[in-house]
């Protein structure tokens, strides 16, 4: 059947493609660690050579989509008429009679269940569970997979990530009830599935909290200074609900924007559509910012579909993980969605080759050090593969999300330091304070940053427009404040507010 169809392929589009164009993912299949999985890779192989002129048909198509890049819902139906034109060819002209088991073949069932059922038999069982109770957190329908529809299932996650097969870019693993599912990223629909994948059903079980009352402190946003060249940003993460807590917080980044300081870019930390709404959880929430010209960099998160990627008020510029330069820093944002890709890792390695003497930030979706519900994977899966690269590239500051929550870590290995700020919209989480800490606190909110010269000021705002936090990073050892950052400071401190636990 590939071999038919990749003539076919060839025949009808390899003349009217052109080699210009949007950014397309690598067209090699990544070689498993395990040769058992050899054949695997050959079936992921045959599926992107067939797939592959279809796929850039469809990636035309977005492009030829009038408003494509202006942040209006023309910018969500080019994104929908990418992934409609390449699930359209799908279903009826590249596989139209596909059926379970084309992927997933009989001959690799057995080595597939048998990987999962060991690690389920390993002392990662309640570890797995609870990562993927999480992933359950955003509710969807019960389905049934079926090959070449669209399917309501969340990702794997990274712990159980790094136990199967590696992917190519235009395939996810996902899974619903205890099926393991096989998705074709662009045309967001099920390729193959494998039942009884998973010995156990994981359920939805991750526990949230109000907000922790906030006593005292300023009762508007604390501007950030005004110095010369700086460069002023704002941040948040896990903002896609679509609910009210998100709009407060989208509020009050407006109020900060009208009265306090303008920051003229975002950068979101991942989860920035809980259930693939570019309108309702992005086009709304923020559309006084995007009216004014304020610009999103965006992260991929667990509960985000990698179709987001080609949304251009996301600036991702159809990848994963890519840098840009602002004033006197170089952002770098990561897919913590695959924290043990060799190729991230190697690309990583390379990114800041260039930056001489800029500030170096990286900004990803799951953080290297937590104190919510996912403490464990930040410690046992996060932060291995990362933390190494991280140090050796000399990285100054990292900014995550996935926990719903406040946090501002301690400096670490290599001196860099770690903030998590998951507080844009989504329920909260539990805050568990950590012998790494030095502040932590559950509530909704965003944060804004300066960079100027040596310095990078910041500040955690609650959506009721409190200063959560505040304060001053400086990148040489032994600096000392100048006037105008010993002004800020005190300010900073007169706004703190007493966050109040039961610790």
């Amino acid at each position: 059947m590939f071999m038919h169809l990749r003539a076919i392929a060839g025949a009808a589009f390899l003349t009217v493609v052109c080699a210009c164009g949007p950014t397309m993912p690598p067209t090699s299949a990544p070689k498993p660690a395990d040769p058992t999985f050899d054949p695997f890779r050959t079936v992921l192989q045959q599926y992107i050579d067939q797939t592959q002129p279809y796929r850039k048909q469809a990636a035309q198509a977005q492009e030829s989509t009038p408003g494509k890049a202006t942040p209006t819902t023309a910018a969500a139906t080019a994104v929908r008429t990418r992934q409609n034109d390449l699930g359209d060819a799908l279903r009826t002209k590249l596989r139209p009679n596909a059926h379970q088991g084309e992927l997933f073949t009989p001959d690799l069932t057995d080595a597939f269940r048998h990987r999962i059922a060991a690690a389920f038999d390993s002392p990662k069982r309640d570890l797995l569970l609870d990562d993927m109770a999480e992933q359950l957190t955003t509710p969807a329908p019960t389905q049934t997979a079926r090959i070449n529809q669209r399917l309501e299932a969340p990702r794997i996650p990274p712990r159980l990530m790094e136990l199967l097969p590696p992917l190519p870019k235009q395939l996810e693993y996902d899974f619903t009830d205890r099926t393991l599912v096989l998705r074709d990223v662009d045309a967001d629909v099920v390729v193959d599935y494998l039942p009884d994948a998973f010995p156990v059903k994981a359920t939805a079980s991750v526990p949230t909290v109000p907000p922790q009352p906030i006593v005292g402190g300023a009762t508007s946003p604390l501007p950030m200074p005004q110095l010369r060249g700086g460069t002023v940003f704002a941040l948040i993460g896990d903002s896609g609900s679509g609910d009210q807590p998100q709009e407060a917080v989208a509020q009050a980044m407006l109020t900060y924007f009208n009265t306090a300081r303008r920051f003229s870019f975002v950068l979101m930390l991942g989860d920035n559509l809980y259930h693939d709404d570019y309108e309702n959880e992005f086009l709304v929430p923020y559309k006084a910012l995007l009216d004014r010209g304020v610009k999103f960099y965006a992260a991929i998160g667990n509960h985000d579909r990698d179709l987001e990627i080609h949304f251009k008020p996301f600036n991702m510029s159809d990848k994963d993980r890519y840098s840009f330069d602002e004033g006197n820093a170089r952002f770098v944002a990561l897919n913590s969605n695959h924290p043990g890709d060799p190729d991230q890792i190697r690309w990583l390695d390379g990114v800041f080759t260039d930056a001489g003497d800029k500030w170096r930030i990286c900004f990803f979706h799951h953080p290297l050090y937590s104190s919510g519900q996912h403490a464990s994977e930040s410690h046992d899966v996060i932060r291995p593969a990362f933390e190494p690269a991280l140090v050796r590239n000399h990285v100054d500051v990292v900014f995550g999300g996935h926990e719903h929550l406040y946090e501002r870590v301690r400096p670490q290995e290599g001196g860099i330091r770690y903030f998590v700020s998951g507080g844009g919209g989504r329920s909260l989480y539990d805050y568990r304070k950590s012998p790494f800490d030095e502040i932590g606190v559950s509530e909704h909110h965003f944060m804004v940053a300066e960079i100027a010269g040596d310095r990078l000021f910041f500040e955690a705002i609650s959506q009721q427009q409190k200063v959560i936090d505040c304060g001053v990073l400086y990148r040489r050892a032994g600096a000392k404040p100048d006037n105008d950052t010993t002004k800020w400071l005190s300010q900073c401190e007169a706004s703190r507010p007493r966050i109040v636990t039961t610790q």
